[in-house]
């Protein structure tokens, strides 16, 4: 039994899901992990806006600290201020100058009095100041609320923004005045602001419409959506807006993802591509196995042996009839090298040609042994074996039985001898009356002369000379019937066929010789027109005697209703090539196309009392000595057989040791 492919085990010709099943749980596996990027990704935006707001509310109360510092340290400054606006000591001056130049993001001082006039600005070099334009509603404010007031944030002269903040200053029964503190909102963003908020953010201070009036920088990689904004309470509408900055691209999430998008799709067409081969290959194997059932039913239904030989003789496959030619199994003949079990004792095939040699078919007959030990005769046809890369690997030999064969043909040429024979004695007899006349006129005169002795001796006449003619004609005509005798023994004696040299002319002259006296009675002028140097051929002379016999007895026949003067029977030799050609020719009335195509077949006859094996017993003997009998339509009339002979080979019995 045929193996199949690994791959067709492992992938068994299924329906259509079995082939989406490996791309579908691929493309979830490719969706989960791509859902947890995203979700990674997710969170981490989460976590930034997280840590956005929570910086941003950080931020919100660290500048509100520091507002809140230096209002503190603002009023402190506004005690130390005299009536006319003056400082008291140099202590208040240094408080001044270190808010003025510290972290305090104050960019100057105004002192008013109780009705609001400005007294002093302090550094002075900052006067005159420009104030917010809601500036006496914030001092009027203060006053009200008793509390810090800030105004509007305001454009100053330099283009940046400011802002106000209104402190009212008691003393110690009355109300001194304001000490107002104008906050350069750039300085204040520049000073409050750490450096590590400001590489991860940009700080906006802005106002009361949302407007960005300061921030830490212009720069354009802002992430717009990653934004949150703090109004500052009671500060005139000012608020900070915290952006974040756009982080930079995460390029390993993006790898991941396009390298599992990439997987996806090889393996997509990897399977695809298997798909497609597993599918040819069980669309072959299924044939591959049609065809081998087909091929296995061919070899088990035939008569004929296969036998399978490697380079090195042994034997690598034999068919079950081969098997049941000799008797052995396939596990006891596969593997075998000579000399095998099935050869005869002491006998061997011939030999293959090896790997350098032409490699070419050969037929062979020889014997084998089968396993009960009975011989029988087999024909073996060798073939060369040739792999599928084109080698040659061996030989494929077919084993036909032809012990009965060859029994049929034994059987069929003793039948056909005895046919033969027969005929000659068919032939003997028809002449019968010929040869008897022919034998009479010998004896005939054998007595005469016997006669003539007995009366001369009677009469006491004795002639020694008289004598000796007399005796001699009586040896003549002795001689005479013997030789006739002989030829017709020679004729009809039925022998096993001999294959001899053979002399055409002379086998011609015999048979011509033995036909002579019919020939004279049915008065037919026989001419006869042999060759000369004619090749001697090998074959049985006898039977090519009776082949010429039966062509000169049926010319004879085809003119038996001519004139006398138009029975003319002619034979010719020739030499043809390595052979020699025979021509007989009459001038009956010839052969009708319509029993042409019939003459040469058994029983067929236009003679009465003919049996119609004449022409077919010829036509066997010309193919027994490899030769070719036919008729034509002669020039001058009637029917010419044509019997062409090669010269063949010699027995082996008859060559010389």
């Amino acid at each position: 039994m045929r193996t199949p492919h690994p791959l067709l085990a492992l992938f068994p010709r299924t329906g259509v899901w079995f082939w989406r099943l490996p791309l579908l749980a691929i493309t979830i596996l490719v969706a989960c992990i791509s859902f947890f990027v995203w979700f990674g990704l997710s969170q981490e935006r989460d976590e930034r806006r997280a840590a956005l707001v929570s910086d941003t509310l950080w931020m919100e109360q660290n500048l509100r600290y520091q507002f809140e510092n230096t209002e503190s340290r603002l009023a402190q400054i506004g005690n130390e201020f005299g009536g006319g606006g003056e400082l008291h000591s140099e202590n208040a001056q240094d408080k001044v100058r270190e808010l003025l130049q510290g972290s305090s993001g104050l960019s100057a001082i105004l002192w008013l009095n109780s009705e609001g006039a400005m007294l002093s600005t302090l550094p002075a070099s900052a006067a005159p100041v420009k104030l917010a334009d809601d500036h006496p509603v914030g001092v009027l404010r203060a006053r009200t609320l008793n509390r810090p007031t800030y105004t509007h944030p305001f454009l100053q002269p330099d283009g940046t923004y400011a802002i106000e903040v209104v402190m009212p200053v008691f003393g110690a029964n009355d109300f001194n005045g304001y000490a107002v503190g104008i906050f350069s909102l750039p300085r204040v963003i520049s000073s409050h602001v750490p450096w590590w908020f400001a590489e991860r953010y940009r700080l906006s201070l802005t106002d009361g419409a949302g407007q960005a009036i300061a921030s830490t920088t212009l720069a354009s990689t802002l992430n717009d959506n990653q934004g949150f904004g703090v109004t500052f309470d009671r500060m005139g509408g000012l608020g900070i807006r915290v952006t974040a900055y756009r982080a930079t691209a995460r390029i390993m999430p993006i790898i991941v993802v396009v390298v599992l998008i990439a997987f996806t799709l090889v393996i997509a067409w990897s399977l695809w591509m298997l798909r497609n081969r597993v599918l040819r290959l069980q669309d072959t194997e299924t044939a591959l196995r049609s065809e081998h059932a087909f091929r296995l039913a061919m070899e088990n239904s035939t008569l004929i042996g296969l036998r399978a030989l490697d380079l090195q003789g042994r034997i690598s496959y034999v068919n079950a009839a081969f098997c049941r030619m000799v008797g052995w199994n396939s596990e006891e003949l596969n593997g075998l090298h000579a000399p095998m079990p099935f050869w005869p004792e002491g006998a061997s095939e011939p030999p293959l040609p090896g790997k350098d040699e032409q490699v070419k078919a050969t037929t062979a007959e020889m014997r084998f042994r089968r396993k009960n030990g009975e011989i029988f005769d087999v024909l073996i046809y060798e073939a060369p074996l040739i792999d599928a890369d084109g080698r040659h690997a061996g030989w494929m030999g077919s084993v036909l039985d032809i012990t009965e064969r060859k029994r049929a043909e034994a059987l069929a040429r003793d039948q056909q001898e005895q046919l033969e024979a027969t005929a000659r004695l068919v032939t003997m007899g028809e002449m019968a009356s010929t040869l008897a006349h022919e034998l009479n006129q010998p004896l005939s005169a054998i007595t005469s002369y016997s006669a003539g002795c007995l009366n001369t001796l009677k009469a006491g006449r004795y002639d020694e000379k008289q004598f000796t003619d007399i005796l001699g004609k009586i040896n003549h005509q002795g001689q005479r019937a013997g030789r006739i005798i002989h030829r017709i023994y020679g004729f009809v004696r039925r022998s096993e066929s001999r294959r001899e040299r053979t002399d055409v002319n002379a086998a011609v002259l015999e048979a011509t010789g033995l036909l002579e006296t019919e020939t004279l009675r049915r008065k037919v002028r026989l001419q006869i027109e042999l060759g000369m140097d004619l090749p001697a051929i090998i074959g049985d002379r006898v039977m090519i005697e009776q082949l010429l016999m039966n062509l000169l007895r049926n010319g004879m026949d085809a003119m038996k209703h001519k004139p006398d003067t138009e029975r003319v029977l002619r034979v010719t030799s020739e030499a043809v090539g390595d052979g020699v050609r025979l021509a007989v020719s009459d001038r009956g009335a010839g052969v009708s196309p319509e029993i042409a195509d019939r003459l040469f077949d058994s029983f067929f006859t236009t003679k009465p009392e003919g049996m119609g094996m004449g022409l077919k017993i010829c036509r066997s003997i010309a193919e027994q000595h490899n030769g070719r009998l036919w008729f034509e339509a002669s020039p001058e009339g009637g029917t010419t057989f044509y019997l062409q002979l090669p010269q063949g080979r010699e027995d082996e019995d008859d060559k010389p040791a």
